[in-house]
């Protein structure tokens, strides 16, 4: 075995490094730490986190063609150094513009993030031959990543007993390791950069590089990652309307990382008993069913639980999609990351407008609002049964 196949075979375990350094776990309780600093109120979360999802909207297709661009590697590189800083702003900040200045470079961090990360390991993959591996590689690495992200996450309220700002110190650290870790990845042979030209060409390239199939498939996930993201903020505060004690959210949260954990392990199994059009189908009535299940008990532990199943669902099965877009729906394997970008660009706008139109309804009942998540997702889903019959 040459010394290139052993480093490209490094890259494996130290992406897996990478990813755990990539889990920003100290999300349940960013809003409450910046509540804690002086003259803010609920309504600047709201500015924050919109001028964040503005940047992330903005940059998800262009860092995904600069990464193609300028290699893979060099992304992850920029990505934890934004990162990093996102967190150091966020760390310093007394007030709200600072904050803006972190959720604004966590946001560009994670879209540079976006498709470069599954590029980069399906390059590498390949490059060893070892690509038809891709799912049931990228799936256990991102499953184990998971339950580390679980014991972070549940360890929240005890670290915030010390400093609530403890758990952002923890993830500087992370970062900063990360970071090491990127810098000695080992990129995948040439032959997978992309081609140079004008940016301008971007629409261009996208249209050349995308098969007939991918737009559906990519509609289809785009809709069902905007239901499941644009109704992510009204979970907790129905399981407290329930009576889940606070304290028990982030016991939940690792739950959902559990399930990742377990069925990303045996994602592969299904892909090759299932395929990727049967699970696709089955999608149709499976995520509907389990919102509907949320209104249909008063205990918030099985409604914690039900969450948790269907985040860890839908996590644990992505690279089974993924693995399907890079096999099957792109005609030049040098643009992979602009194509998970186009995708990933497509899930955002149905999440903006899914949060806003299913915002109104929770605003009169969160059991009415997910009731009608369900509703409108069957019904939307629906419609894609025909053409979910032509994937090969």
């Amino acid at each position: 075995m040459d010394a290139t196949r052993k480093q490209l075979e490094s890259n494996i375990w130290k992406y897996l490094l990478y990813e755990i350094s990539h889990r920003r776990h100290f999300i349940p309780i960013l809003a409450i730490y910046f509540l804690t600093l002086p003259n803010t109120t609920a309504h600047q979360i709201g500015i924050y986190a919109g001028l964040g999802y503005l940047a992330s909207f903005l940059f998800e297709i262009p860092s995904g063609y600069i990464a193609d661009r300028i290699g893979h590697k060099k992304t992850l590189v920029i990505e934890k150094i934004l990162m990093t800083l996102g967190l150091v702003a966020f760390v310093l900040a007394n007030s709200l513009p600072l904050f803006i200045v972190g959720s604004v470079l966590m946001s560009v961090g994670f879209s540079f993030h976006s498709g470069t990360g599954s590029a980069f390991m399906h390059n590498t993959l390949t490059a060893l031959r070892r690509e038809k591996e891709y799912t049931k590689v990228m799936s256990k690495l991102l499953a184990n990543v998971s339950i580390v992200s679980a014991i972070l996450v549940a360890l929240l309220p005890f670290t915030t007993t010390i400093s609530i700002k403890i758990p952002l110190i923890i993830n500087i650290v992370f970062d900063i390791m990360g970071l090491f870790v990127v810098l000695s990845l080992t990129p995948p042979p040439q032959q997978f950069a992309a081609a140079p030209e004008k940016f301008s060409n971007l629409i261009k390239t996208i249209h050349r590089a995308a098969k007939p199939g991918f737009y559906m498939i990519a509609i289809f996930i785009g809709i069902l990652g905007g239901y499941m993201f644009g109704v992510g903020p009204f979970r907790v505060p129905y399981l407290e309307v329930l009576g889940l004690p606070i304290i028990y959210v982030g016991l939940v949260m690792s739950l959902s990382r559990v399930f990742w954990f377990l069925i990303g392990h045996n994602a592969h199994v299904l892909e090759e008993k299932i395929g990727v059009k049967r699970l696709l189908q089955w999608d149709v009535i499976i995520f509907p069913s389990l919102f509907l299940l949320t209104t249909l008990f008063t205990n918030p532990y099985i409604v914690g639980t039900i969450f948790a199943l269907i985040t860890g669902y839908f996590w644990g099965r992505r690279q089974i999609i993924i693995n399907h877009f890079f096999a099957s729906c792109i005609t030049d394997a040098r643009y992979k990351a602009t194509m998970v970008s186009v995708a990933n660009q497509i899930q955002t706008i149905f999440q903006f407008v899914v949060a806003f139109s299913i915002g109104y309804v929770m605003n009169v009942s969160y059991r009415l609002g997910f009731m009608v998540t369900a509703g409108s997702l069957f019904v939307v889903l629906l419609n894609f049964v025909p053409a979910l019959k032509r994937i090969k």
